[in-house]
């Protein structure tokens, strides 16, 4: 136990999870509007920029996630995110699949659509925004791009205590009041 426990420090360790925050800063800059490489990801946020909303990315592995499915059968499948998507948030589903990596047993992430590679990735991607893996939420200001919110977690929303609608609808009011504060 404690050799496996060893080994996913350092597997950690290398992959860059240990690293300070500044270890980020080799992401790509938050994409101007229009400029993302993505269709799909442009129009969404021209979207919630028109209906003055944050954007939500919800990035998942329907296929092979049992994390993913728990997620989206406790919090994207209920009827309260449903009523508020479009309403009160704009949200984007980025799915992934897992593809053979360059060595034995390991693997790569396969973006569905593929152009959202362009925008969200995982650990060691360039991307704008970066999660560890699925299941991952990403709440953003539409007009900077800037993340208000990351959770990448059950526990994540166990913390929260509140629905996901509710947790994306009081990011946004507090993210608009300090801006507020600043202006």
């Amino acid at each position: 136990m404690i050799k496996f426990a060893v080994s996913v420090l350092c597997a950690a360790a290398v992959a860059g999870m240990l690293a300070p925050a500044s270890a980020l800063a080799q992401q790509a800059p938050v994409p101007a509007v229009n400029e993302s490489g993505s269709p799909a990801f442009d129009k969404l946020r021209n979207e919630a920029i028109a209906k003055k909303v944050p954007l939500v990315i919800y990035l998942t592995g329907s296929s092979w996630c049992v994390y993913c499915n728990i997620f989206t059968d406790k919090h994207i499948k209920e009827r309260t995110f449903k009523r508020a998507s479009g309403k009160k948030f704009i949200f984007w589903m980025v799915d992934t699949r897992q593809a053979p990596g360059r060595t034995p047993g390991s693997f790569t992430f396969q973006f569905v659509p593929e152009e959202a590679g362009k925008v969200v990735g995982c650990i060691g991607s360039k991307a704008p925004y970066v999660v560890f893996g699925p299941p991952a939420v990403i709440i953003l200001d539409p007009v900077s791009g800037k993340m208000i919110k990351k959770m990448v977690s059950q526990g994540d929303m166990d913390k929260e205590g509140k629905s996901l609608p509710a947790v994306i609808e009081e990011c946004w009011k507090n993210f608009q009041k300090e801006g507020q504060k600043t202006a």
